[in-house]
């Protein structure tokens, strides 16, 4: 019996796929982005706008900010509608705020902001999550690490630092003015060794709306050589990323550290902490629109993958977050 060559196979194989040939043109779009907190005033928060490069076009030195557009925001456009115009900042081409200093976002409202310029279009919507609360709550018997099965709560101090004394703290350089709770560095292996290790704390949230996703981000505000948390184990490698090395060959982490969840119970443990010192944490409750953009490629693994955007007309993000904070200070393991 006669063998067929692999190489026919293939030749066939080949010869039989109808190869894609179409030429998609590029179109230049405008970009938007725009993020409301809610409990703060409306002109706290910044609106950009640019536009995109084609693949091959050179972007760093040439941004492309769009100037003189017509930027609106408008509260509860379907119901009881209030406008309120934006300005382009001066000095700062392609950013715009609202010279507004009197209204706050609120939780549970629709803002629609719509954008015009002489070539563009753009129109996108938000409704602001609910108040979050934070409380720190005890778990038992979901490890067993070093004799022990017990996380104990901790206390989050959140009525004891306002964000006057969070302004007036780190100001002026005196942290000591902030009310914490102090919890040891562990470092055993069931304290270290992957992210289902056995948590400091563990820390529970509740709203009026339920977001649809949140996001914690750790602060250290103290993220000097000295206080760099140094580890550089095959747990650290996996899991933490490798530390980065400055131009003195000095050992240190990003800062801050942010991660995604959608889980009712977060447990904090060696992977939120990278400093010792004061840290910062900071929850944010999201909308949807938040939760669907980093939904298509929440690791940015795949540059080709586009981002789930909400702007009808162009590309960007238009969204808003409930936050709550409270601090910690770690300590190394005595």
């Amino acid at each position: 019996m006669k063998k067929i060559s692999p190489f026919i196979v293939l030749f066939l194989f080949f010869a039989s796929c109808n190869l894609p040939v179409d030429n998609i043109e590029y179109e230049q779009q405008l970009v938007a982005f725009m993020n409301l907190q809610a409990g703060l005033h409306i002109s706290a928060d910044t609106l950009t706008l640019n536009l995109t490069h084609e693949i091959d076009e050179k972007h760093e030195e040439n941004e492309s900010w769009v100037s003189g557009a017509n930027a609106v925001i408008i509260i509860n456009p379907d119901t009881n509608p209030d406008t309120l115009q934006m300005l382009e900042v001066e000095a700062r081409p392609g950013h715009y705020v609202v010279n507004d200093s009197t209204t706050h976002t609120q939780g549970g409202q629709t803002y629609r902001l719509i954008v015009s310029t002489e070539d563009h279009f753009i129109q996108a919507e938000t409704t602001i999550p609910g108040e979050i609360t934070l409380e720190s709550v005890q778990v038992d018997d979901l490890w067993d690490c070093e004799g022990s099965t017990v996380v104990d709560s901790i206390d989050l101090h959140i009525d004891d630092n306002d964000m006057m004394t969070l302004l007036v703290a780190y100001t002026t350089g005196d942290l000591s003015l902030l009310t914490v709770d102090t919890l040891e560095y562990k470092t055993a292996n069931c304290y270290t060794s992957s992210f289902t290790s056995m948590p400091y704390f563990a820390l529970q949230w509740s709203s009026e709306f339920a977001p649809a996703m949140l996001r914690t981000t750790t602060f250290a505000l103290q993220d000097t050589i000295s206080n760099v948390i140094i580890d550089t184990t095959l747990s650290a490698h996996a899991f933490k990323g490798h530390m980065l090395v400055d131009e003195n060959g000095n050992k240190y982490w990003p800062n801050p550290t942010v991660w995604n969840f959608s889980v009712e119970e977060m447990y904090y443990g060696w992977l939120a902490f990278n400093y010792y010192g004061y840290n910062m944490i900071i929850i944010e409750a999201t909308d949807q629109a938040f939760a669907n953009y980093y939904a298509g490629d929440p690791l940015q693994i795949n540059q080709y993958i586009m981002p789930n955007s909400n702007i009808d007309g162009g590309l960007g993000l238009f969204s808003s977050t409930s936050s709550a904070f409270f601090f910690v200070f770690i300590k190394p393991e005595e």
